[in-house]
């Protein structure tokens, strides 16, 4: 029973992938169900085990544009979910636009992982039990921080650990521990994958033909991923064809 549970919930995840809308055509219900089906889809894409599965699944908000084409009704549900305690919003220093989303579950087993047998391991999960769980803003400020019950040798600690990071003079962004192998990954990543489609006849390329190809040297997160975020920043265009989605280069 147990193997023929397991071919019936393979079958059922294969289906449910091929029924997905890939990238380029957006959902057009910008429904609390439509994004919160987006976040979960492009979560599902996050090469968790390319981080030794030290990261919590890490999705840009822009990528769900790709998939929900109301970007405001986008921003209101995350929000929402953020302001009910299910999300965290994160500034990734990706550009002040270019906010990260992760589960709060996740992000706290994560959090809590990366800092398991270390001096500051007490602290930090304080920090999530108190400030996390009570203040849903990007960042901290130093008056914020002391209403808490941190002092400044508190917050040294927490940036010691990764889970804090500066922003400016007495202020400091909610962070992820090794978040910057991801950021790095990304970076290269989105380049390599504007390259290949930048070096392809008339600098366009099918859909179809471009998940088919190797993936570029340096997309490591993976093209599936890499290509919500092209088209939800709006670097890459897709034009319905004949032949299924056209992606176009954005820029002239």
């Amino acid at each position: 029973m147990g193997r023929r549970r397991r071919l019936l919930c393979d079958t059922f995840e294969a289906k449910r992938r091929r029924l997905e809308p890939p990238p380029g055509e957006p959902r057009p219900d910008g429904s609390p169900g439509s994004v919160e089906a987006a976040l979960r889809d492009v979560a599902a894409l996050f090469p968790r085990g390319l981080f030794g599965d030290a990261l919590p699944p890490l999705v840009l908000r822009h990528q769900l544009y790709s998939l929900v084409s109301d970007r405001t009704a986008v921003d209101r549900h995350l929000n929402h979910l953020r302001d009910e305690g299910r999300i965290r919003l994160l500034h990734l220093g990706l550009g002040a636009d270019t906010l990260g989303v992760v589960f709060m579950e996740p992000y706290k087993e994560k959090v809590l992982a990366a800092v398991a047998g270390t001096p500051q391991a007490g602290l930090v999960r304080r920090f999530l039990d108190s400030a996390v769980a009570a203040c849903p803003e990007l960042s901290y400020e130093q008056s914020r921080m002391r209403a808490l019950g941190f002092e400044d040798g508190d917050v040294t600690q927490l940036v010691a650990a990764g889970v804090l990071t500066v922003r400016d003079a007495g202020s400091w962004w909610l962070a992820v521990p090794g978040v910057g192998r991801f950021v790095r990954a990304f970076v290269r990543g989105r380049q390599a994958l504007l390259g290949a489609v930048r070096r392809s006849r008339h600098r366009e390329v099918l859909l179809r033909e471009l998940r088919q190809r190797r993936a570029p040297p340096g997309a490591r997160l993976g093209v599936g991923y890499l290509l919500h975020d092209l088209l939800g920043a709006q670097l890459l265009r897709s034009v319905p064809t004949t032949s299924g989605p056209m992606l176009r280069l954005a820029e002239p």
